[in-house]
């Protein structure tokens, strides 16, 4: 039995995660979340802004904290899409290196689609896995698709530049207009990574990532988040324009304080929902989540070396 660390350094939030690994299998010891908004404002400036920086470092220092209290096997700690566009990405880099004593990796787009789809598959029971299974990973910057046509058959992946914190920042309250570039995006995207027959009826679509787990704990209107009743929760159709209509009708102060929103989601949430419908529209298909992500694969793959 090995305790391994994964650190996921996202756009919006940063997460910690330490547990136990048998049998392939996690068994979570700590868990940390802080909503660092690092990519706010890189739209605009192609840099981290100072501010975020300085909350990316306290971030990383709290984290130092709770990976001193275990004997670690192992420790990934990967950066995704703000960092791997932003201009000053090695000022960040060298500063958050020394400050919290780990290597941070910059993944490319396909590689945290990779990781993402180890993650959600670590916590799918092989007899609720059916394929094609199409895995969508929202994150603040960007999403990745990956493609899993059969259980043999090699993945194939994408990366979009579309995130709950960059379709804020651009179209705010303008959901038409979101909308419209979501769509434009989504369609050459969606014919890259398969054939028109590999998606749609009978596919599976499998969602993870912070917009998707919050949507769950919503509909199932938890008072405190519950992975286990998140984990494989369906949204359908009717769900999303129901949650989406009653959120937009909220102040972003208002949406901050229901119960299930991390600290700060409740400014981007509109925007995630809005994207994952649109994803469910185009592909016809029922919305499957997962609580299990990037967050485990990065933990998974420094464990084992892969």
């Amino acid at each position: 039995m090995r305790i391994a660390c994964g650190v996921d350094i996202g756009s919006n939030s940063f997460r910690l995660l330490v547990a136990e690994i048998e049998h392939g299998r996690l068994r979570p010891l700590a868990h940390d979340l802080v909503t660092v908004r690092l990519g706010e404002g890189l739209g605009k400036s192609g840099r981290l802004a100072p501010a975020a920086m300085l909350r990316a470092e306290a971030a990383l220092a709290r984290f130092a904290g709770i990976m001193a209290t275990y004997p670690l096997h192992s420790v990934r700690a990967c950066a995704t899409h703000a960092v791997r566009m932003a201009a000053n990405r090695d000022e960040f880099l060298q500063r958050s290196e020394a400050l919290a004593g780990m290597r941070i990796e910059v993944l490319s787009g396909e590689e945290e689609a990779y990781l993402a789809l180890l993650g959600v598959l670590s916590a799918l029971p092989k007899k609720q896995r059916h394929y094609p299974l199409l895995l969508v990973d929202m994150g603040g910057g960007s999403t990745e698709l990956i493609l899993q046509a059969t259980a043999v058959s090699a993945s194939r992946a994408i990366s979009l530049a579309l995130g709950a914190v960059g379709l804020t920042e651009e179209f705010g309250a303008d959901l038409a207009s979101m909308r419209a570039k979501i769509r434009a995006t989504l369609a050459p995207a969606l014919r890259r990574i398969g054939e028109a027959e590999m998606l749609g009826q009978g596919s599976l679509l499998v969602v993870s990532g912070g917009t998707a787990t919050t949507l769950a704990a919503l509909d199932l209107r938890l008072d405190r988040y519950d992975a286990q009743q998140v984990q494989n929760h369906p949204l359908s159709q009717a769900t999303l324009h129901r949650l989406i209509a009653w959120l937009a009708a909220l102040l972003p102060g208002d949406r901050n304080g229901l119960s299930g929103l991390a600290d700060g989601r409740g400014e981007i949430i509109v925007a995630g929902a809005v994207l994952l419908q649109e994803l469910q529209q185009a592909l016809a298909s029922p919305v499957v989540v997962s609580d299990a992500g990037l967050l485990e694969g990065i933990l998974l793959s420094g464990a084992t070396g892969g």
